[in-house]
């Protein structure tokens, strides 16, 4: 079944097609939310209310094409307001392990894992535009209408984001 069949097929109260939709948005939208809050728990319930969202908003998506970039859109939202509400916390000692790992390819080498660190140094907006570019492979199109911003202003943030990366990794590798 095509994803916009799914899409309409939600749209129509079959609640069964979501778990197709979570196959194939699943992994990836986990991938992302991690890769913008750097922490797994927080990923893991920010994909939880992410698909909700969805299932109760499914209504105002207009055009079935347009679901990654809405779907994103509701993501990113709900990952930066967990960054917001967790600064706001009083930091207290771990309970759980450090655990860096939403088990992915990306992270298994040692160069993914510090270019990660890097990435994980930019300000949200920044961060979050390079990830949907790479490594959701977005198009600057598709982060326009998931930031809601304008296609210059992704290209602008994606340049910004190789410019401070560029100096990251050049400070890092002088000081080596």
């Amino acid at each position: 079944m095509t994803e916009e069949k799914l899409i309409e097929n939600l749209k129509q109260g079959d609640f069964s097609t979501l778990d197709e939709l979570f196959e194939i948005y699943g992994t990836p939208a986990l991938r992302t939310a991690y890769l913008i809050t750097s922490d797994k728990y927080m990923a893991e319930d920010i994909l939880q209310e992410t698909f909700i969202q969805c299932c109760r908003r499914i209504g105002s998506l207009k055009d079935n094409s347009a679901f990654k970039p809405w779907f994103y859109r509701i993501l990113t939202r709900l990952a930066f307001r967990e960054i917001k509400k967790a600064k706001k916390l009083i930091p207290v000692e771990n309970i759980y392990e450090q655990d860096i790992a939403v088990s992915d390819e990306y992270f298994k080498d040692r160069e993914s894992s510090r270019l990660y660190t890097y990435i994980d140094r930019l300000r949200p907006l920044l961060k979050t535009t390079l990830i949907l570019f790479y490594y959701d492979e977005m198009s600057i199109k598709e982060i326009a209408a998931a930031l809601s911003c304008s296609e210059g202003t992704v290209k602008s943030r994606l340049s910004r984001a190789r410019k401070q990366l560029k100096g990251l990794i050049g400070s890092r590798e002088a000081l080596e």
